[in-house]
């Protein structure tokens, strides 16, 4: 049953109505001294460096990442009412075949670890969260950045003889998702990491992928890293199959655009090697999933439906047809085109910021254009913009110069089998409405819940 989680009374901005940063209780010199150890060698640069992380009242924090779990269940609900069986799912949802060629025949299997492993996106406005999209798949990256920032804010708050800030372990969570997964498959608690370490893809390191399998050993599973050109002979292939489970991490369309070879995986499926999530996650990570939950799917019940209204913005699949925004009928097209700053439109499966375009950051005759296209091709949505509440964060640049921005920000909540995880964060300096992307300048941290 999903859980409701209602406004709090009297409520006031979530991130408080600070004038200045939490005080963290260590000079800005020491606290870059132990972030730069703790965040060497992972995916991007240790500066521009948060000299605090983002902090949430408890109550606020839990909420978050409650309905961070409660959504994704709802997500896949949708998915399964889009049809009765896979080929018309992959059909109402305009799936490109082509994105989803790690399918098995065991639908069951598909069904049930689609929702495995997912990344919310999440704006934080003056009245509470809105989840603009989720990133459901093993490649969304942050757990290891998650991890690094965890450990380094509990050294720091220990050195400043304070009490540490509340997050929650990544890797405990992603170890009881392989731990349930491999009792199904009749196995001891193991995991083979497939991913891809190459100059292609810079969101990955060794050592990335060093803490999330020393993560996994440290709660009792036996994991490793296989890329995926050592796949096959890894786990025994051609032969007894020696490791039946795998986390699927490798990003297909980077795969795909540097000519990295995909077959291996595609072998090992089906001689009954097993990766999770499932395939079927990319009907999740469609957007046009969340927009058509956004609608008001006639299956929702009153609490479901008063879930989604809370936390999900306005979102529709384009199309030449009527909608309701603001208790009002328009004609789709006409609306986004009178209201252009009010939205924007973003591809059903871009991924990384690369396909959303603000209606407020585009020409009018350009965003005519995007619209009549959209609705002809019936691939992007529509979102309301959202907002966010600022709040204050110290920022240290390499010079060690330390600037004060307000912090226009994106949180990213994990939830790993079912359960929320911990939470990365990314902003940049308060301006207008735009796309928060570290690749444009915007800075890595982490959200935490007061002790």
């Amino acid at each position: 049953m999903t859980t409701v989680i209602r406004p709090h009374a009297g409520s006031t901005p979530w991130f408080g109505r600070w004038e200045q940063p939490p005080d963290i209780g260590l000079e800005p010199e020491r606290i870059a001294e132990i972030m730069r150890h703790e965040l060497r060698d992972l995916r991007l640069p240790v500066f521009p460096l948060a000299l605090q992380p983002l902090v949430l009242p408890m109550e606020s924090f839990w909420e978050l990442l409650r309905a961070t779990a409660d959504l994704l269940v709802l997500l896949r609900k949708e998915m399964l009412h889009t049809a009765e069986d896979r080929d018309g799912r992959i059909a109402a949802l305009g799936i490109d075949r082509a994105d989803c060629p790690m399918f098995v025949p065991d639908d069951d299997f598909e069904l049930r670890h689609c929702a495995d492993m997912a990344r919310a996106d999440v704006v934080i406005g003056v009245n509470g969260p809105k989840f603009i999209e989720f990133n459901v798949g093993g490649a969304f990256g942050g757990m290891a950045d998650f991890h690094a920032y965890q450990h380094a804010w509990r050294r720091i708050r220990e050195r400043a003889g304070r009490p540490s800030f509340v997050g929650v372990d990544v890797w405990a969570r992603l170890a009881t998702l392989v731990e349930r997964t491999c009792a199904e498959l009749g196995v001891p608690p193991s995991a083979v990491v497939v991913d891809h370490l190459g100059d292609w893809d810079p969101t990955n390191t060794s050592r990335t992928l060093r803490l999330q399998v020393d993560g996994l050993r440290a709660h009792g599973i036996r994991a490793r890293h296989l890329e995926l050109d050592e796949l096959l002979d890894g786990i025994g292939l051609p032969g007894p199959l020696r490791e039946p489970l795998g986390l699927g991490e490798f990003d297909l369309e980077d795969a795909r655009e540097v000519g990295c070879d995909i077959s291996p995986a595609r072998a090992a499926l089906d001689a009954g090697f097993r990766l999770i999530p499932s395939q079927t996650s990319w009907l999740l990570h469609s957007k046009k999933t969340l927009a058509r939950l956004s609608e008001g799917p006639p299956w929702l019940t009153a609490e479901e439906r008063e879930l989604v209204d809370r936390y999900v913005p306005w979102s529709r699949t384009m199309g030449a047809r009527t909608v309701r925004w603001r208790g009002r009928r328009y004609d789709l097209p006409r609306l986004l085109i009178e209201h252009q700053e009010s939205f924007l439109l973003k591809g059903a499966t871009g991924c990384g910021g690369k396909e959303v375009v603000f209606g407020a950051r585009t020409e009018p005759d350009d965003w005519a254009r995007m619209i009549e296209q959209g609705v002809r091709t019936g691939y992007p949505i529509a979102q309301e913009v959202v907002e966010s509440d600022t709040c204050p964060v110290d920022v240290m640049l390499e010079s060690g110069e330390i600037v004060r921005v307000a912090a226009n920000s994106v949180v990213s909540p994990f939830c790993l089998g079912g359960a929320p995880a911990g939470c990365l964060a990314r902003f940049a300096p308060a301006d207008r409405p735009g796309v928060v992307r570290c690749a444009d300048g915007a800075v890595l941290t982490c959200l935490f819940a007061w002790e």
